[in-house]
Formats: structure tokens, C-alpha cells, sequence
């Protein structure tokens, strides 16, 4: 079991305080999962734009003690962007800073709809995945998603975020536990369209799509039966 293990969290606030007194956030659904298993730590922090995020993950979210660090990114997105900074600027950022993020969790809609919006931090330092939506999302039924993801990840061997067949492996236990039709998109889009997964694997130059790979090894119905797609 990986022992040496931390999400760093970041996260823009979701709905303003009259329209969510209460303030909902991920965190405490992480936590949950951090107490169920004890093999990770979470940090946390919120940004309102690039330069926020940008700081709030070089000078406080990246100085953790664990060798292996995934980022959650969560904030509303609008294609190209995220909270109120452009997809690419924010996701550069990761590429200038997070010499130990092994992966990117970007929960923002629209995000994964243009690969090239989350190719940067594939292409500079050790970062090898990031996950993005390619439709807007409901905001719990993404959650619930991204938390079986999280659960899978904390609980894969070191290695697998630079081997194609062990991350597919890694997310497709993960997304088995949901119907593939399951109405993720806010217009009514399935679970297995909604979803974007950028790789640059081990000796590899260039980042790779390989979400057709994943939702095969997820959900093998759908090729199987190419008429429930």
C-alpha cells in the first residue's frame, strides 16, 4: 500500500454565500475518503484566479513531505477556462510548479473538451495524466465520480501514473462501478462522453488520448454492443 502519498486540493468556491450559506465543498467528502484509508494526506487551499492558483500552489500546496503528490483542481470552467483564469495560464502553472504531481484532477466543465488545454503539464516536468470533462457536469454526481478515481489511485503501485496499461487499469476500477449511460452531462450527455483522460507515458514525447482505451477496459458492453453507446 502506498504510504507516501498527498492530494493537494485547490479548489475555488463554488456558489457565493447567498446562494449556498453553507459553502459546499469537496473536501469533506476527501476526507472521508482519507480516514477510510489511511494511506494519503490531504492538503488544502482555494483560489479565485491564475495568479491565486498560482500561488497558492507554489508557496504553500507543493512544500508537503510525500515524494508522490495527485492535484485536484475544482472550480467552475467554461471550456477554456477555470474560475476566472484561462485553462491553459492556470494549467501552465502546474507545469512551472508541481515537480513531484504525478497527475491532475481537473474538476471543471467543459476543460477536457479541447485536448490542448490540459497538454502543459505533461509536457515539462514528471506530471504524466490529467482527467478533464468534456460537457458541463453536475457538480455532486462528478464528485461521487472523482472520488472512486481518487480511492483507486491511492490504492495503485508507484509506477502506474507512467504505465499506459497499469493507469488505464487504475481508472477503468474506478468507472466500472458506474453505468456508462449514467446522465453526467448537464444536458443529458453519458458518463462514457463526458470524460477525458491525457496520458505522455514513459518514453513517450508527446501526451496520448487514450480515453477510447479507457472506457474499452471499463465498460467492454459498449464495444461489445456498439448500439448502447
Amino acid at each position: 500500500m502506498p504510504d507516501d502519498f498527498a492530494l493537494l486540493l485547490l479548489e475555488s468556491p463554488w456558489w457565493n454565500p447567498r446562494e449556498n450559506p453553507s459553502r459546499a465543498s469537496s473536501l469533506p467528502f476527501f476526507q472521508g475518503l482519507e480516514r477510510l484509508h489511511d494511506y494519503f494526506n490531504i492538503y488544502y487551499s482555494t483560489f479565485y484566479d491564475t495568479r491565486g492558483f498560482e500561488v497558492a500552489l507554489s508557496q504553500d500546496l507543493i512544500h508537503t513531505h510525500e515524494k508522490r503528490q495527485i492535484l485536484y483542481i475544482g472550480a467552475h470552467g467554461g471550456g477554456n477556462s477555470i474560475a476566472n483564469g484561462r485553462a491553459s495560464a492556470v494549467l501552465d502553472k502546474v507545469a512551472l510548479h508541481g515537480g513531484r504531481i504525478e497527475g491532475v484532477i481537473v474538476s471543471s466543465c467543459l476543460v477536457g473538451a479541447r485536448d490542448a488545454n490540459l497538454w502543459s503539464p505533461l509536457l515539462i516536468n514528471r506530471t504524466r495524466w490529467v482527467f478533464a470533462y468534456r460537457h458541463s457536469v453536475g457538480w455532486f454526481d462528478s464528485l461521487m465520480i472523482e472520488l472512486a478515481i481518487m480511492e483507486s489511485l491511492v490504492l495503485s503501485p508507484e509506477g502506474y501514473a507512467a504505465d499506459r496499461d497499469m493507469l488505464i487499469e487504475a481508472f477503468a476500477i474506478a468507472l466500472s462501478k458506474f453505468n456508462p449511460l449514467l446522465p453526467l452531462g448537464c444536458n443529458g450527455e453519458p458518463l462514457a462522453d463526458c470524460i477525458n483522460l491525457i496520458q505522455r507515458a514513459r518514453y513517450r514525447r508527446s501526451p496520448e488520448n487514450i480515453t477510447q482505451a479507457l472506457i474499452a477496459t471499463a465498460w467492454p458492453e459498449l464495444v461489445d454492443q456498439p448500439d448502447l453507446a
